[in-house]
């Protein structure tokens, strides 16, 4: 660590904010998701590295595409990032389609069915295809799951850094004073 120094409270204070962080972001998916897979997989991570500490945000392979949307070959689509400026979503169907069996399963999971034209119920396979062909059109709207709740706070995480990197430091002082007492005659 720099300058030889304990940092303490900004570790502790680096943990409680990525909890907190990780629960804002199960909040907002608590609705948008339907088997809450994704949301029991959201975690975070402090690791101590040469010039500090690393947060790390943590989840499953697809809450990536998630967080910043999908852009289909109809409709462009964005998301909010961490400063809360609103961006193009760098994932993008071209000619691919998403695979229809997640869909069929959340379909299921949904208890949704479908219908033609005159009433009659169709297969999930064919509810499951349809639903796909229109995410490769539209895309999938992005959820700003974990960018939204960091670009919330980040002025408050601001202060709050500098504030335990001033106790940190003034610990580090009293500390040192503390093995170099110094006698004067």
């Amino acid at each position: 660590m720099p300058f030889g120094l304990k940092y303490d409270s900004i570790e502790n204070y680096l943990k409680s904010y990525g909890k907190y962080i990780v629960r804002q972001a199960k909040g907002l998916l608590k609705f948008n998701t339907a088997t809450g897979r994704l949301q029991s997989s959201l975690k975070h991570k402090v690791k101590k590295t040469n010039e500090g500490f690393e947060l790390q945000f943590l989840a499953s392979r697809y809450a990536a595409f998630l967080n910043k949307g999908v852009s289909g070959n109809e409709v462009r689509r964005t998301y909010i990032d961490s400063r809360g400026k609103r961006k193009a979503s760098p994932f993008r169907f071209k000619n691919e389609q998403p695979p229809s069996a997640p869909i069929e399963r959340w379909t299921i999971a949904k208890g949704i069915k479908g219908r033609d034209r005159k009433g009659r119920f169709i297969t999930r396979k064919s509810l499951a295809f349809l639903i796909a062909r229109s995410i490769k059109r539209k895309g999938i709207r992005a959820l700003s799951f974990y960018t939204q709740p960091l670009s919330w706070s980040y002025n408050e995480f601001k202060k709050e850094m500098e504030k335990n990197f001033k106790q940190d430091v003034l610990k580090g002082i009293k500390v040192m004073n503390e093995k170099m007492k110094f006698k004067i005659k």
